[in-house]
């Protein structure tokens, strides 16, 4: 359960009056007025019936429904992921990603079979393809785990 901050604010500084909470309303309303923002709420309010039955409308077919659902599983599972793990993963792949494309751009011939097999011989590229078979083998064992 969310608890309480303990925050107090800073004293004002020594020889100047304290500040009021209507001083603090007073400027807030004035730099709101001051950049437009207090306009466009009250547009916003004023119009909230017109912009909100807009998504409502497109929530309201079967094509919202499905889309909301498959928003709200893609929020579980993005909240069931390790940040620390899926950070070096991503930067992993941009780093995959920007590699293969320089070497896309390289005009010469593609490598031969032999020198593909000469590949495994390195750790890195081991170690990549042991994290895609592990993915893969994953992936399957909870397909057929779900058709069960």
């Amino acid at each position: 359960m969310a608890q309480p901050l303990a925050y107090t604010p800073p004293p004002h500084p020594p020889g100047q009056q304290a500040f009021t909470a209507r001083d603090d309303l007073e400027r807030l309303l004035e730099t709101m007025h001051e950049t437009g923002t207090l306009r466009l709420l009250h547009d916003l309010l004023a119009r909230f019936e017109d912009a909100v039955a807009v998504p409502l409308k497109h929530l309201d077919t079967p094509g919202g429904r499905n889309g909301l659902s498959t928003l709200l599983v893609l929020g579980r599972f993005l909240g069931q992921l390790d940040a620390d793990g899926t950070s070096r993963f991503f930067d992993a792949l941009a780093h995959g990603l920007g590699d293969a494309g320089e070497r896309l751009r390289r005009d010469d011939d593609p490598p031969g079979f032999i020198a593909l097999t000469r590949r495994l011989h390195d750790d890195d590229v081991r170690r990549g393809l042991d994290a895609v078979v592990t993915l893969l083998g994953s992936l399957g064992a909870r397909l057929t785990e779900d058709a069960d």
